[in-house]
């Protein structure tokens, strides 16, 4: 079973399942694996060494920083403090490793308001990438000045190694006072890369930057690509005109290899449409191919425009899949910007890892709902466990007559007490007549759940 599968939408109607799959490359070795360690050029070394970095105020005209600083802003509203910066490799032919930075905030007076560090595994030759860092200060508390500080990092001229991480199509959808930047985010390493961070810095028609935004993207599949959204804040009365999204790979990334256990979990039956309302819906059936349990299997649904924009894009963690379990999975329902309609939708699910959960099955039964009216369902949850539940999610999709998947929804109970039930309200959105759909609904326990008396 493949990991990648895509589908075409129309606002009326829904089109036949389409899987296809994504064929690995070679790469010539793991450049995350393992990671040099720091150390100064020694007279041992008898070839190219990596080189530190100098970090030191003082004026090194021989031997200057390779990190050229060529953009820097900040942004305050109240308590909060953006600060966006690019920064440009110099060198042609090195890649500057595990650079670290130190991020400052100052008021008038020079005095430091906010500092923080953070650190990137790699900057290749001549690239430039963005910056974006956030602050909490104290109520009453104004910055009037940022810098930012390179602390370390190596300059490495052995490492045969090129950026596999790149950014296409961004858009920004103005929602209320800020923004949701999308775009593709695509790997052509044969690695899924985990914790990924990606950077954007918003910018004005006139090209200053008026804003910025982080989002941290936790499995980024081998070979792929997948879509992405990030909420920007702008400055008040400025426009964003484009974005620069710039993708890092840090100090917590790692490189997971392919190979069977993307077959741990298959994607049996899935599609989503867009209603009449233009909200995403649908669902997928997922299920766990192993005798064991598998824990945060990860889902990202991206839906796109005609013109290969990004419409919607959305990462959840299916937090528990009980050996050999199929499960239902639906989208909780959203509106997409009024500017993009969506035509097509590319589902990717990451198998979750081979864990332990504080109860070896699933205890919880959900019934056949009805609906409550002509935006949701009432379903009903039963506790199969001699101890209450916190909490439980509740999927539901909805079927027509030819027993193919149009829509659906998603919602979370209050505490289910032992051996008993409890109703719980899902709002669903769906394609076609109400009188001529059948619910199926499905419950499960969330990471977070807690169990009582």
């Amino acid at each position: 079973m493949s990991k990648h599968a895509s589908s075409f939408l129309l606002v009326t109607l829904l089109l036949a399942l389409l899987l296809s799959a994504c064929t690995p490359t070679s790469q010539s070795g793991d450049p995350t694996a393992t990671p040099m360690p720091f150390f100064p050029a020694t007279v041992e070394v008898t070839q190219n060494p990596l080189l530190p970095i100098n970090p030191t105020p003082t004026p090194n005209l021989v031997n200057p920083n390779p990190v050229r600083i060529t953009e820097l802003e900040y942004l305050q509203e109240e308590t909060q403090v953006l600060v966006m910066a690019k920064l440009f490799n110099t060198l042609a032919d090195a890649i500057l490793r595990d650079v670290q930075l130190e991020v400052l905030a100052l008021d008038a007076a020079g005095n430091r308001l906010a500092q923080q560090r953070t650190s990137f595994r790699y900057l290749f030759p001549n690239e430039t990438t963005g910056l974006v860092q956030e602050f909490e200060i104290n109520s009453g508390l104004v910055i009037t000045g940022v810098e930012v500080r390179v602390v370390d990092g190596l300059i490495d001229r052995m490492l045969k190694y090129e950026q596999p991480l790149t950014i296409e199509n961004t858009t920004a959808f103005r929602i209320g006072n800020d923004y949701t930047v999308t775009g593709w985010l695509s790997n052509a390493d044969a690695y899924t890369y985990t914790q990924v961070l990606l950077n954007a810095v918003a910018y004005n028609a006139s090209g200053q930057i008026v804003g910025g935004g982080q989002a941290n993207f936790d499995f980024v599949p081998e070979t792929d690509q997948i879509g992405f959204s990030i909420q920007v804040n702008s400055r008040r009365g400025e426009e964003v005109d484009h974005v620069d999204v710039s993708p890092w790979i840090t100090s917590y990334s790692a490189s997971l290899e392919g190979g069977n256990w993307w077959n741990s979990v298959s994607t049996d039956e899935w599609n989503f449409a867009i209603d009449q309302f233009n909200q995403i819906t649908g669902g997928a059936i997922l299920t766990n191919k192993t005798d064991q349990v598998l824990t945060e299997t990860f889902l990202i649904l991206t839906v796109s425009d005609e013109n290969n924009r990004v419409c919607f894009a959305e990462n959840v963690y299916y937090d528990v899949l009980w050996a050999e379990e199929s499960a239902i999975y639906a989208v909780e329902t959203r509106r997409l910007p009024e500017s993009c309609r969506g035509k097509s939708v590319d589902l990717v699910v990451v198998p979750g890892e081979f864990g332990q959960f504080p109860v070896n099955f699933n205890p919880l039964l959900a019934s056949q709902g009805a609906f409550r009216d002509e935006s949701s369902v009432l379903v009903s949850v039963v506790n199969n466990l001699n101890a209450s539940v916190s909490h439980a999610r509740v999927y539901v999709v909805l079927r027509d007559g030819a027993d193919r998947i149009v829509g659906g929804g998603f919602g979370t109970t209050e505490l289910i007490r032992a051996g008993s039930s409890i109703s719980v309200i899902v709002p669903v959105a769906y394609l076609g007549i109400q009188e001529e759909l059948t619910i199926h609904a499905f419950a499960t326990l969330p990471a977070d759940v807690e169990f009582g008396q």
